[in-house]
């Protein structure tokens, strides 16, 4: 049995956890992150079919022109120069797609607001108060504009207990523009009544911002930090899942992988979603009522998936990415009945590196519950059996059926595709049920569904999308929450700006 012993153990390889090495290994702790999978990333996963590149989560990003709040972690994080992104349409980087008729998300307040005034010209008190709400919450949170923070500021607390929906609804009685303006919610998982107001705003207030997407996949991400903490003197190690937690006394002393190895250290940060994680702690260890609450906590839905290799030349490049709702009702797509199935898509392109203005791929994504596959989630990947293909392809055709709605020309341009279910997802991600976003935020019940990084294990700590906030914004601001426990949260914010080049900020 090998022992390592480190500053810092981390589990998992999602981007929470590697930035969480990251940052910890810029402060001269020694840092270890343990894989299960043979790939790191979490959701920044690639994969490639026919020589195209597909996302396993990182479809697109908000925020990463030059002074904003992405661009300011990539540069801290030494990632740019080394992932590619390219600027998606400012006219249309989203179009919204209800019952036939299209909208247009444009980049940047002036222009997010004068699109939708050509749309709904009778409502310009409701979307310009819609506006300055969403840019007032993006912009005032200290943690996501890399400001100094107190971490006993509770100001903002009262957007987590109020529902996205009914803040639209107080703006306007004008169905059309309130489903316009929650066409956005599966980027977040939305309930019509649970989505806290916060998490729609700063999602919305990223990418209306600007948007961006990664031209050769999330991967790029994972691979660069990986690279730099092994520079760093960290260590990264793959296809090492651990299988226990060991303690001395009430604190965590090593954890253990599958092969029997153990890394012991003096802290450790889960980056598991926080039910499993739970599950590795003997129950005499915690108390039963904290375990109970983290194992139970309600996850957000997962998704089936389409991934296309198109035919050369067939199908124009779409610099923007599409939503496709069947009804006027956007936030009935996960309440879906099999019969009825599926509700609404999201559609992204990419583009022929050889020839730009055609797309090469696409990128295809519905909902589907964890009970639709839950009778074969004792399978392996590649081996879960004729029925479980039947299944794919049966799903494949319902939504190959929806997309020919709105892009007829696709069925004839397919060259090859593929499928993912929410198996896939939870196989290859680890995160439980296949979760798309973690768990659920019920502006309902705002305290139990918020997860602080500190557990009641004293030396065990948590990150990833569960933590404060999904997708990538959300995740590094929490991987900084998570680092602040162990060093003075506003010393790497220092860091962060100081080191930020002045011409960026002109």
């Amino acid at each position: 049995m090998a022992k390592e012993k480190y500053d810092i153990v981390i589990v998992g390889s999602g981007l929470g956890g590697l930035a969480c090495a990251y940052i910890l290994g810029k402060f001269a702790y020694k840092v270890c992150v343990l894989e299960k999978h043979f790939k790191t990333g979490g959701n920044l996963q690639t994969f490639n079919r026919k020589g195209c590149k597909f996302d396993t989560g990182m479809h697109y990003v908000g925020s990463l022109g030059e002074g904003e709040v992405l661009h300011k972690f990539f540069n801290y994080l030494d990632l740019l120069g080394k992932v590619d992104a390219r600027r998606l349409d400012e006219d249309a980087f989203d179009v919204i797609n209800i019952a036939g008729r299209e909208y247009n998300y444009a980049m940047g307040y002036e222009k997010f607001t004068q699109s939708l005034l050509r749309d709904f010209p009778d409502e310009e008190i409701a979307i310009l108060a819609y506006a300055d709400k969403i840019r007032t919450l993006g912009e005032g949170s200290d943690i996501f504009n890399l400001r100094e923070v107190d971490l006993m500021d509770t100001s903002n607390m009262s957007y987590y207990g109020q529902s996205t929906s009914d803040f639209i609804a107080s703006l306007t009685e004008n169905f059309e523009l309130r489903s316009v303006l929650a066409a956005l919610n599966p980027l977040y998982g939305g309930g019509e009544h649970t989505t806290p107001l916060y998490v729609h705003a700063l999602v919305n207030h990223f990418f209306i911002t600007s948007a961006w997407r990664l031209t050769e996949g999330g991967d790029q991400i994972s691979d660069a930090l990986v690279d730099s903490i092994q520079g760093m003197g960290g260590k990264v190690f793959t296809k090492a899942e651990v299988v226990k937690f060991h303690f001395e006394g009430k604190l965590m002393s090593a954890v253990e992988t599958q092969n029997g190895d153990l890394f012991e250290a003096k802290h450790f940060i889960s980056n598991m979603h926080p039910s499993i994680t739970m599950d590795l702690v003997p129950d005499e260890k915690i108390r039963k009522s904290y375990k109970s609450r983290l194992t139970n906590l309600k996850n957000t839905i997962s998704a089936f998936s389409v991934y296309i290799v198109l035919k050369k030349n067939h199908i124009p490049y779409l610099n923007k990415n599409y939503y496709y709702y069947k009804t006027n009702n956007v936030w009935g797509v996960d309440n879906y009945d099999k019969g009825d199935w599926p509700q609404g898509l999201m559609l992204y392109f990419a583009a022929d590196k050889n020839n730009p203005e055609y797309a090469e791929s696409l990128t295809i994504i519905t909902y589907m519950k964890y009970e639709e596959v839950k009778k074969w989630e004792g399978t392996k990947i590649e081996c879960r059996g004729e029925e479980y293909l039947a299944f794919k392809s049966e799903k494949e055709r319902e939504v190959m059926a929806c997309v020919s709605e709105v892009f007829p020309d696709i069925i004839d341009a397919i060259d090859a595709s593929y499928t993912s279910s929410p198996l896939s997802f939870k196989d290859y991600t680890g995160t439980k049920e296949g979760s798309m976003y973690g768990i659920v935020r019920d502006c309902n019940n705002p305290i139990e569904s918020y997860l602080p990084s500190r557990t009641k294990i004293s030396n065990l700590l948590l990150t990833g999308q569960s933590v404060n906030l999904h997708g990538i914004t959300g995740v590094l601001c929490g991987a900084l929450l998570t680092c602040g426990q162990l060093i003075d949260i506003n010393a790497i914010l220092q860091e962060i700006n100081s080191c930020y080049p002045e011409e960026y900020t002109i």
